[in-house]
């Protein structure tokens, strides 16, 4: 149970160099969806260094989301009811997603890699990253869907979650889906740049990443605490 508080400790420290790693690459905000491809290849000819730690950043730090999924499908099959299944499809849209993660920040680094290139291939492997982390929207929503209704669903003495874990989980969902949206629009807030289709999915994700770790660490404290209870009345 102690190594569990480690991934979740883990996963914070992922989600921090994520976020750090996003703000050195200036892609916060994101680039306009808009932009010409001459536009959208000169960020990466004039902050060449930036993007590239940033982007190297990124990878390493989806890493932790990793360690998140990992953690929180351990404490999921000691759910009474539905704890297989729902462990299963988290592990499986987890997975899935942290695919989708690491691949945003590969291609963006790929973009970053040969800066003099001709700017149409810029702009395609920018898109494509992009689509990795935003359009990719299906599995982040499973994921978050089945966690919340999982963690609603233990009616058990002691749940392993709180159940304002769960309604987070469901508001997730929500606030994710629409990023589907994106791929028929280049300006507003449906854009890959837009409010609904990155803002609202850039903080409903990261916060939601954040309440996984939180929750899986004081899950595991509780674990420790309760074995540690139970060897001392034995």
């Amino acid at each position: 149970t102690r190594s569990q508080g480690s991934y979740a400790l883990a996963g914070l420290a992922g989600l921090v160099l994520l976020f750090v790693g996003m703000l050195l690459a200036g892609y916060v905000p994101a680039l306009e969806a808009s932009l010409s491809p001459d536009e959208l290849a000169a960020h990466y000819r004039e902050n060449t260094f930036l993007v590239r730690l940033g982007v190297l950043l990124i990878i390493i730090g989806c890493a932790g989301w990793a360690s998140v999924v990992a953690v929180v499908w351990v404490q999921l099959r000691r759910l009474p009811d539905s704890g297989g299944p729902a462990a299963a499809l988290h592990l499986v849209t987890g997975t899935t997603t942290y695919v989708f993660l690491s691949l945003f920040g590969v291609l963006l680094a790929a973009a970053a890699f040969r800066p003099e290139r001709a700017p149409e291939i810029t702009q395609m492997l920018h898109d494509i990253g992009w689509y990795m982390a935003f359009l990719a929207a299906v599995p982040f929503v499973v994921q978050a869907l089945v966690v919340g209704l999982a963690v609603l669903g233990d009616r058990s003495p002691h749940p392993v979650y709180p159940r304002w874990v769960g309604f987070v989980g469901l508001w997730v969902a929500i606030a994710l889906l629409p990023g589907d949206i994106l791929l028929f629009f280049k300006t507003g807030p449906f854009a890959y740049h837009g409010v609904i289709s990155y803002w609202i999915p850039l903080f409903g994700f990261g916060g939601w990443w954040m309440v996984l770790a939180v929750a899986a660490l004081r899950a595991s404290r509780a674990e420790t605490a309760g074995s540690s209870s139970g060897s001392a009345t034995a």
